[in-house]
């Protein structure tokens, strides 16, 4: 096994930061003049990144990792020949312009049509705000902390920024919920040749072969540049002075929802076919909210957990219980250990067109189980989005739909924009014929064309008509997390 240099990898990579609570994303854009300034900033700022392999002691110390879009890149003295090394999809952008009367290809791809055109973005779409080079993304402890950590770095970003950058905040609430009410971050790949836990308990935990579900591993060059991924190829040369050699791409989008609406709906249905909201909002995402599976784990009957959730709730899990850090997924959750085919093949316990059934199929899109398990590795992204907004809590002083707004925001890190994050996108989530599904897509997404939901039972299916979407796009852009020996040579290049 290649030994990957963790040093080397900006720490988000490995770490959902689940100890540092609050966060926040700063958005900008660069002045325009020579880049001398820049790189001295980036000079300073890199000293200041986090690794993937901190000391243990400074767990939860505050941290920063920095991403770029092409246009970033470019200003920091990037020139053409380099920069076109990089992907199409990254060098374009996630919204590029139309050039005509048609709307751009990536666009219809990523399914940012109606409500969720980039037309109506707050940032990085065709109008307000559209150009953005950079991404800084800052965690801390508490919000005190966050803020201070946010004066500083705006601070520094003033010397070479536009003064209208844009600042998202996130959060990890205790219960690690997001808004629609579902734990979230669970089923995160694991990465082969990942750095083993510093722990008193690290030999009792340490994963023996006999342990390791098939499909959980994944090649490093799924989700890192200059290693081998899961089709035994390198997306760049291997040269350790590759620019692009442990670094990853990083999609950013800021995904607003609708609780309100959310919530009537899952209301409405419950009453149409005489069951709780609970069973219906475990339908449309594949899990029970307190993120139990709901198919349970080992070749148990497809009849089993099909009234509620397990005695295993949010509370008695704790915060830890879904763990943030792609080194603790399987641990903090382990009845996340299940597969499709032989389990649930046709769906009846797990929805065909449930959402975590989409966006990882597992053993179940292929020829034979075995083969669609090596496919659907080619195809895993790294999550590492938070909620941002306060908790819905409508109340008679305030109307329904007027307590601030919410959301998800989102993000992914692989090293293959288009196999990965917009494969799963358009191929998975928004296609009405997934699965051998004739209608439908993602029930918790921002895409609906008006087609029914299915949700397969016994002796008929039901079908469940869904109204606009609960989710919208506010923004987005494609950005590159770059290894840090990289951010180093490039802010000393001449």
């Amino acid at each position: 096994m290649e030994r990957i240099e963790w040093e080397d990898v900006q720490r988000i990579v490995l770490s959902g930061y689940k100890h540092l609570r609050r966060s926040a994303y700063i958005l900008w854009r660069f002045q325009r003049e020579a880049t001398a300034p820049k790189k001295e900033w980036l000079a300073k700022l890199a000293k200041r990144l986090a690794p993937a392999v901190p000391d243990p002691s400074s767990k939860t110390s505050p941290a920063i990792n920095l991403a770029l879009t092409a246009s970033g890149l470019r200003y920091l003295g990037i020139a053409d020949p380099e920069l076109n090394t990089f992907s199409l999809e990254f060098i374009e952008g996630m919204a590029p312009l139309p050039m005509t009367a048609q709307i751009p290809r990536r666009t219809n791809i990523l399914g940012d049509l109606g409500a969720s055109s980039p037309a109506y973005w707050d940032w990085g779409g065709w109008d307000k705000n559209r150009d953005i080079d950079g991404l800084l993304l800052l965690f801390a402890a508490d919000e005190e902390s966050l803020e201070q950590l946010i004066q500083i770095e705006r601070a520094e970003l003033h010397r070479v920024a536009e003064h209208d950058s844009v600042v998202l905040k996130g959060q990890l609430f205790p219960d690690m919920k997001e808004h629609f009410g579902y734990v979230d971050g669970l089923s995160q790949p694991k990465i082969e040749g990942r750095p083993k836990k510093n722990n008193t308990n690290a030999a009792a935990k340490k994963d023996k072969p006999s342990e390791i579900k098939p499909g959980s591993e994944v090649k490093p060059g799924e989700f890192l540049l200059g290693y081998l991924n899961e089709r035994r190829e390198r997306v760049t040369n291997g040269c350790r002075r590759d620019i692009r050699r442990n670094g990853t791409y990083l999609v950013f989008r800021q995904l607003e929802q609708d609780v309100g609406a959310f919530n009537a709906f899952l209301s409405d249905v419950a009453k149409r076919i005489c069951q709780n909201e609970e069973w219906v909002a475990a339908r449309l995402l594949g899990r029970w909210r307190n993120g139990d599976p709901l198919l349970p784990k080992g070749p148990a009957t497809p009849a089993a957990n099909t009234n509620g959730p397990s005695s295993t709730v949010a509370d008695a899990q704790g915060a830890d219980a879904v763990a943030s850090d792609e080194s603790d997924a399987k641990a903090a959750h382990p009845n996340n250990d299940f597969l499709y085919y032989h389990e649930d093949r046709f769906g009846l316990t797990c929805p065909l067109g449930a959402h975590i059934r989409r966006a990882n199929p597992r053993d179940s899109l292929g020829p034979d189980p075995d083969t669609a398990l090596r496919l659907s590795k080619m195809h895993r992204i790294i999550r590492r989005g938070r909620p941002y907004g306060e908790r819905w809590e409508p109340t008679a002083e305030r109307p329904e739909g007027e307590n601030g707004e919410r959301g998800i925001c989102f993000i992914a890190l692989n090293a293959d924009i288009a196999g990965q994050f917009e494969m799963i996108q358009h191929s998975w989530l928004n296609n009405s014929r997934f699965n051998g599904l004739y209608s439908g897509t993602d029930p918790i997404s921002h895409v609906c064309d008006g087609e029914r939901i299915t949700i397969q039972n016994r002796p008929v299916n039901l079908h469940i008509e869904r109204p606009a979407p609960f989710v919208r796009v506010r923004g987005g852009a494609y950005f590159f997390l770059p290894g840090l020996k990289a951010l180093h040579e490039l802010a000393e290049r001449a």
